[in-house]
C-alpha cells in the first residue's frame, strides 16, 4: 500500500520505533491520529519489532466527549492495542477554569492542556515515546508562521522525531510528517477506520482567531498544490532540512 510505504519510510529513516520502546499514541478521535496509530502498529508487526504500543486519550468532560471516546475505543480495538483514557475532571483539570485563569482563547488553552497532560501521563506511565498525528500540512503551516513571526526556536521542533531535552519530557515522534490531511483521510476511509470530523468540538462555532488564521494557511497550501504538484513534499523536506 502506497500510504503505508510512505509512513514506513519515515518511521524507518528517523528511527521512530526501536526495540524495547513503549510508545503512547495520542488519540483524538480524528483521522490523523488514527492513521498514526495504524502506521506504527503495522510497521512494528511487519518488521517484527519487540515493542509496546498503546493508545492515549484525554477526555475533557465536554458534551461530545463520550462520543469521541467511543470512536477512540473502536480505533484502538481495530489496531489491537490497549487504550488508556484519562478523564481530566477526575484529575482536577477544568478547561473552563483554565480559560478564566489564563485569559487566552479557548482553543489556545485547550492546546496547552493537551500538550502538558499528554507528556505528563506518558512520562509517568513509563513511555519512551509519545506519538501524535501531526501531518505534513500542519508542519508546513507552523513552519512558515513561525518563520514569519521570527519564532526561530520553535522551528527546531518541526521534525519527525524530537528527542527529550530533560527528564520531564518524553521523546515526540510524528510518523505522518510527510503525508497530507487528504492522504490520512483516504487511508482511514479505504480501511474502514472510524473517525470524527474536525468540527465536532462544541466550541468550534466560536471560530477564534487561531482557527481562522490556520484555515487560511491550509487553503493556501491546497491552492498551491493544485498548480504545482508535489509542492507539499518539497516544503516539508525544506522545513526539516532547515531545522
Amino acid at each position: 500500500m502506497e500510504y503505508l510505504e510512505k509512513t514506513f519510510k519515515t518511521i524507518s529513516k528517523f528511527k521512530l520505533i526501536e526495540k524495547g520502546d513503549k510508545i503512547f499514541v495520542a488519540l483524538s478521535g480524528g483521522k490523523d491520529s488514527a492513521a498514526a496509530l495504524f502506521s506504527l502498529t503495522e510497521y512494528a508487526r511487519a518488521k517484527g519489532i519487540n515493542c509496546e504500543i498503546k493508545g492515549l486519550h484525554l477526555n475533557f468532560g465536554l458534551p461530545i466527549s463520550n462520543q469521541v471516546e467511543d470512536v477512540v475505543k473502536k480505533q484502538a480495538s481495530m489496531a489491537g492495542v490497549e487504550l488508556i483514557s484519562i478523564n481530566l475532571n477526575d484529575v482536577g483539570v477544568s478547561l473552563k477554569e483554565a480559560v478564566k485563569k489564563s485569559r487566552r482563547p479557548i482553543c489556545s488553552t485547550c492546546g496547552v492542556i493537551k500538550r502538558y497532560m499528554l507528556n505528563r501521563v506518558a512520562r509517568e506511565l513509563g513511555a519512551t515515546k509519545l506519538a501524535t498525528g501531526h501531518n505534513m500540512d500542519d508542519f508546513i503551516v507552523f513552519f512558515f508562521k513561525n518563520l514569519i513571526g521570527k519564532n526561530f526556536s520553535w522551528i527546531s521542533k518541526f521534525r519527525p522525531r524530537v528527542d527529550a531535552t530533560n527528564a520531564k519530557l518524553v521523546c515526540k515522534i510524528r510518523p505522518l510528517f510527510f503525508t497530507s490531511q487528504s492522504e490520512d483521510e483516504k487511508f482511514c476511509l479505504d480501511n474502514n477506520i472510524p473517525f470524527l470530523e474536525e468540527d465536532v468540538c462544541p466550541h468550534s462555532y466560536i471560530k477564534c482567531k487561531i482557527d481562522l488564521n490556520r484555515d487560511k494557511w491550509f487553503r493556501l497550501i491546497e491552492d498551491m498544490e493544485k498548480t504545482q504538484t508535489s509542492r507539499r513534499n518539497s516544503l516539508a523536506l525544506l522545513s526539516n532540512f532547515l531545522t
